[in-house]
C-alpha cells in the first residue's frame, strides 16, 4: 500500500454462515451490497482467515461472490491467492513452531 501513496480503504466481512445460528456481521453479501451502493466498482478480496486455497476461497468467494458482485455492478472483482506452499510462509511457520516449542521446554 505504501507503493500506492498511502493506505487504501479496507473493510472486514465474514463468510460461510451455515444453518440458523447467529453469525458474524457484516456478511460478504452485505459488504458487496454496501460497497456497490456507495459506487465502488473495483474491489480486492483478501481471505485473511485462510492460509491455503480450498472450497471456501476457490468457489464461495472467487466464483459465487464474484457473480453477486457482477450483478451488483462491481466491474473489477479480484481475490488474492492463499499463502499455500509459499517458501516465505513455510519458513516463517517453521520458525514460529520451533520458537514455541523452545519456549515450552
Amino acid at each position: 500500500m505504501k507503493a500506492r501513496s498511502g493506505p487504501n480503504e479496507h473493510q472486514i466481512c465474514y463468510q460461510s454462515k451455515v444453518g440458523p445460528v447467529k453469525w458474524l456481521k457484516p456478511s460478504v453479501r452485505q459488504m458487496l451490497e454496501g460497497l456497490a451502493g456507495r459506487g465502488k466498482r473495483s474491489i480486492l478480496v483478501i481471505p485473511i482467515s485462510f492460509v491455503s486455497d480450498h472450497i471456501e476461497t476457490l468457489f464461495e468467494i472467487n466464483i459465487y461472490y464474484r457473480s453477486i458482485a457482477k450483478e451488483l455492478g462491481i466491474e473489477n472483482f479480484e481475490m488474492t491467492k492463499g499463502l499455500n506452499d509459499s517458501q516465505l510462509f513455510t519458513e516463517a511457520l517453521k520458525k514460529e513452531i520451533i520458537d514455541a516449542t523452545n519456549r515450552n521446554k
